[in-house]
């Protein structure tokens, strides 16, 4: 009993711990009495077949439990006989794998890693990808304020890489691209970015070959049309850019796509979307005015309805104009070859005339002239012979324009904007940032530019010019033929090569007493003093003639114009003769005397004319009638920085000017508008009149500070020329005209060419054949 009990108890920790192999077959044998029949069939069918048997745990455990507790061992029955003692093969288990209650080891941790990325991002999406741990999530963004199109996330997969999509990026330099995870920590790497650029417009674009759009500020943008015409001009601070396409691009239909080429990166962007654009460069036909007829009346500020012919799709002004100027009615789109507005005069006889411009922007002749005669309005009737002994005064209001009764003191149109919005209250304060260093950069090499093929070459124009008089003065004294004594003395020689002769150095002391040594050290033989009325008469001519620079829209604004350009015009003069009379006691100087300046109108006058007939806008400037009469005893050295703080107060003066213009509003009225017109004007007027007196010709003052140092005369140029061209561009005329870009440069270089062979023939050429004359 003992020795069975123990016996199960082996075979079921055997059997539990799957230790009990196979046991060779054994020969059938009949049951012995009294086994039941199911083990006896179980043990039978095993031993016959000589496969292995399985004996469960239960099994072995109801076996060892019947053992222990004696169960059915009573003696003499047949249940009491010892079961068959499983065989090792019976009990071994058919599997020896791992159990199935096993744990799965959780994955080995990976830190979360990026691929590495283009150089230059062109395309869009980027995929990105990396690795990670595995089932792990990765949270992918780009740039400093990212949205759903510069983010993505994926899920880590059981190799432990991962990838997702970015639909965009911004475009920069070293845009941050960043992936996070919640078990790896993150990883972050750096791409330059450049879309393509975008063109204007959509569907058919009509142009007359002109082409505009944004980009990258500062990129340089390329138009190409699959004709091969094309064209190339830089984005702005703002990313606004404009062309007008060169070469062979005949009218109709054709597809155009745009490149950049950023300022960070040598490789250009992709090409954009391609645009259809109509070309057309055909003026519209002149428009006509079938209403009201000719010689027709109406009241002043009544309603007129106006209305003619035109091309269908244009846009028609209609103007009106008197002995005091011209001024716009109307305007209105021609709709199935007709065109209606309507529009309020004040008293007066006019002639109407309009014109229209098409889609493509061509503009078409004037059309047929009709005479309008409009009267002033009758007075009210009174409405009873009672009379108010005396009425309480009331303040003028002027009427809305739409109510009627004008009495021509109002404005010719109903729209303000004519007389509001004039050049020089459209102003835009300088932009500081980095995405603008593009477009600083650009005026600095402009300076440059101008510096080389304009300034430095009128220079040696001037010395050359001066050096040729003196010899020929010199020839004709030796000859005796000289009875004028018109020749300048060989001493103004060395005055006009002051920047490039070493004659300079030596020259004389009683030259540098002479008048020219620059703009504000003129000095006067009899130091008989000036008329009182000179510098009022002066400073308004002035005045005027800056006021005229820049055409304006509505007659009316002339004058708000006109009263803010003579406060600007006197607050430059003021600053210039006070920094000349305050820096003088410094060195040693008596306050010099101030003196008007008259011959100066005329430098006026070509600036001022000249940036109209150019159509600059903003304009080049300049209104400096006030000088100083500096002692003959002055000396060059003191010249120069006397000259030197001048020009550069009067600078700083035009830039304070200009920042001030980005803290005034946009006019609403007549006198905010004044206000910033104010503010614009001596910002123009102070840089570019700083401009022009550095100009080392003549009686200006950069050939005071020429003479004085070179080396300061040349980084103030810089300076102050780079401020100048940031003011000045984009210069919207040259954009439109298309070539303008192109003539200008060809005429300077065209210009600093002959001045350089002038002065090469005057300094080398000529003297040798001087020489070789007998």
């Amino acid at each position: 009993m003992r020795t069975a009990a123990t016996t199960a108890l082996a075979v079921l920790l055997l059997s539990a711990a799957g230790l009990i192999g196979t046991a060779p077959p054994a020969a059938a044998s009949p049951p012995p009495p009294g086994t039941s029949t199911s083990a006896v069939t179980a043990s039978g069918s095993t031993a016959a077949s000589g496969t292995t048997a399985v004996v469960s745990t239960t099994a072995a455990l109801s076996a060892a439990a019947s053992l222990l507790t004696g169960t059915g061992l009573a003696p003499g029955s047949a249940s009491a006989r010892p079961a068959a003692i499983p065989t090792p093969s019976a009990v071994a288990p058919s599997d020896t794998g791992t159990p199935s209650g096993t744990p799965t080891p959780p994955p080995t941790p990976r830190p979360v890693s990026i691929d590495r990325l283009p150089d230059l991002v062109r395309s869009f999406p980027l995929a990105v990808s990396g690795t990670a741990t595995p089932q792990d999530t990765v949270s992918v963004s780009a740039g400093s304020s990212p949205g759903a199109a510069e983010s993505c996330t994926a899920t880590v997969d059981d190799d432990g890489d991962w990838r997702c999509s970015l639909a965009s990026l911004p475009d920069g330099e070293g845009v941050p691209v960043r992936a996070e995870s919640t078990r790896s920590g993150s990883d972050s790497t750096r791409v330059d970015v450049l879309h393509p650029p975008v063109i204007a417009g959509s569907g058919v674009v009509a142009t007359s070959g002109s082409i505009r759009g944004t980009a990258y500020p500062g990129a340089s943008v390329t138009v190409t049309a699959e004709t091969g015409a094309s064209c190339t001009f830089p984005a702005d601070a703002n990313g606004a850019w404009a062309c007008v396409l060169t070469g062979s691009l005949p009218d109709g239909q054709h597809t155009v796509s745009a490149t950049q080429t950023a300022p960070f990166s040598s490789q250009s962007s992709a090409v954009s979307g391609r645009v259809t654009i109509d070309v057309d460069r055909t003026a519209p036909a002149a428009p006509g005015i079938t209403s009201p007829p000719s010689g027709a009346s109406a009241r002043a500020g009544e309603t007129v309805a106006f209305g003619g012919t035109g091309e269908s799709g244009a846009h028609v002004t209609l103007y009106a104009t008197t002995s005091q100027g011209t001024t716009v009615v109307c305007t209105a789109d021609v709709a199935a070859g007709a065109w209606a507005c309507q529009g309020a005069l004040p008293a007066g006889a006019y002639t109407l005339s309009a014109l229209q411009r098409d889609d493509a922007g061509n503009v078409s002749g004037g059309s047929n002239a009709v005479a309008l005669s409009v009267a002033g309005a009758t007075a009210p009737s009174k409405p009873s012979p009672t009379r108010t002994p005396s009425p309480t005064p009331t303040p003028a209001v002027p009427a809305p324009p739409a109510a009627g009764g004008g009495s021509g003191t109002g404005p010719l149109h109903p729209d303000t904007r004519g007389w509001i919005a004039t050049p020089f209250s459209n102003a835009s304060a300088p932009v500081v940032t980095a995405a603008s260093l593009p477009g600083w950069m650009r005026s600095a090499g402009l300076a440059i530019a101008a510096l080389l093929l304009l300034v430095l070459p009128a220079r040696l124009l001037t010395a050359a010019l001066a050096r040729g008089r003196a010899d020929r003065a010199e020839r004709e004294r030796r000859r005796g033929v000289s009875v004028f004594g018109r020749n300048r003395p060989r001493s103004d020689v060395s005055e006009a090569s002051a920047l490039f002769g070493a004659a300079a150095r030596s020259e004389r002391a009683s030259g540098s007493a002479r008048s020219g040594a620059g703009a504000d050290t003129t000095t006067t033989s009899s130091g008989a003093p000036q008329p009182r009325w000179l510098a009022p008469v002066v400073g308004a001519a002035a005045a005027v003639l800056v006021t005229l620079s820049t055409p304006l829209s509505d007659p009316g604004a002339y004058l708000r114009v006109l009263l803010a350009i003579g406060i600007a015009v006197t607050a430059v003069n003021a600053v210039w003769v006070l920094a000349g009379r305050g820096i003088a006691p410094h060195l040693r100087l008596p306050a010099p005397r101030i003196v008007v300046r008259p011959e100066l109108l005329v430098v006026v006058a070509v600036a001022a004319f000249g940036s109209r007939l150019l159509g600059l806008s903003p304009a080049l400037l300049f209104a400096l009638v006030l000088g100083l009469s500096m002692a003959p005893h002055a000396g060059r050295a003191r010249r120069g920085r006397i000259a030197a703080v001048q020009i550069s107060a009067v600078a700083a003066l035009g830039v304070l000017a200009w920042l001030a213009v980005g803290l005034l509003a946009t006019p609403t009225g007549a006198f905010s508008a004044f206000l910033v017109e104010l503010v614009n004007a001596i910002a123009l007027i102070g840089i570019g009149s700083a401009a022009v007196m550095l100009l080392p010709l003549g009686g200006l003052a950069g050939r005071a500070v020429a003479q004085w140092s070179r080396w300061l005369w040349g980084g103030l140029s810089l300076v102050v020329y780079t401020v100048l061209f940031a003011l000045l561009l984009p210069v919207a005329s040259l954009v439109e005209r298309g070539v303008g870009v192109i003539a200008i440069v060809g005429v300077a270089a065209g210009f600093a060419a002959a001045s350089v062979a002038v002065w090469l023939w005057e300094r080398y050429v000529a003297p040798a054949l001087d020489r070789t004359v007998p």
